[in-house]
């Protein structure tokens, strides 16, 4: 069976998102209504308020899964069972509610045939440094880490590593769990999946700028866009109900959105 280009993937877990998450999704509908629109769900959810709200402006489909809470929802974007749903696409865009999306380019950023790229995290605390244990174990500090609440993943790849090596995850979540530490699902993949694979492919920092930004904590004046003009932003955002929301606001007025 041929696979379809790409689907794009919001996960859900209210059963009616927040004022401002229905903008993320309105924009998402209008920019991005040519693909599918997968609602990611848990079991047991209510959904009829985005079946009422994305009807008739785009194609929608339901995939439940038995997750709850972020924790729950990162541990299961590293099992393979969660791609195993998605093999009929060659991509799948996630996009969450806090994600904005400027303009379309899913096809483009598609056809340049990397495995991930996530949007480029602005925030020092996420500029490793490469000490000794990281250089002798292999994990140097990546050009960029890419968050995954925007971003592109090559389906076939991620469940080939995650079905593989899914001892080798089972292992590392014990131990973190041992430590108590907290698992991101982004910084996993940026660090652990070209390890494990030589040919996993990232998108390069000068692309992925491009493609999506998760505005932290950062100067303003150092970013490679600014809020000025929209045509020099990249294809979306990450978390801006969080983050820096008045430099985000002028950007979301000009497509005619009251806030």
């Amino acid at each position: 069976m041929k696979k379809s280009l790409v689907t794009v993937v919001i996960p859900i877990h209210l059963s009616e998102p927040s004022e401002l998450e229905k903008i993320s999704l309105a924009q998402t509908l209008a920019v991005l209504h040519k693909y599918t629109i997968t609602f990611m769900a848990p079991y047991g959810l209510d959904i009829s308020w985005y079946e009422d709200f994305c009807f008739g402006k785009a194609e929608i489909a339901v995939e439940r899964f038995d997750w709850k809470g972020y924790e729950a929802y990162s541990v299961l974007q590293s099992n393979y069972v969660f791609y195993k749903r998605f093999l009929n696409y060659k991509y799948i865009l996630i996009c969450h509610l806090d994600a904005f999306v400027f303009r379309d380019e899913l096809e483009k950023w598609c056809n340049l045939g990397y495995d991930y790229i996530g949007s480029v995290i602005y925030n020092p605390v996420f500029q490793l440094k490469n000490t000794l244990v990281r250089r002798i174990t292999g994990f140097t500090s990546p050009e960029y880490f890419g968050n995954g609440g925007f971003s592109l993943k090559r389906v076939a790849t991620f469940y080939r590593i995650a079905f593989k090596y899914r001892a080798y995850i089972r292992l590392y979540h014990k131990i973190r769990k041992i430590q108590k530490n907290p698992f991101y699902d982004d910084l996993f993949f940026t660090q652990h999946f070209p390890k494990l694979s030589s040919t996993f492919k990232i998108g390069p920092k000068h692309l992925a700028q491009h493609f999506g930004a998760a505005y932290e904590h950062w100067p303003e004046q150092d970013l490679p866009f600014n809020n000025q003009q929209n045509d020099n932003l990249p294809f979306g955002t990450h978390g801006w109900i969080q983050h820096h929301r008045d430099f985000w606001l002028p950007c979301i007025r000009r497509y005619g959105y009251p806030v």
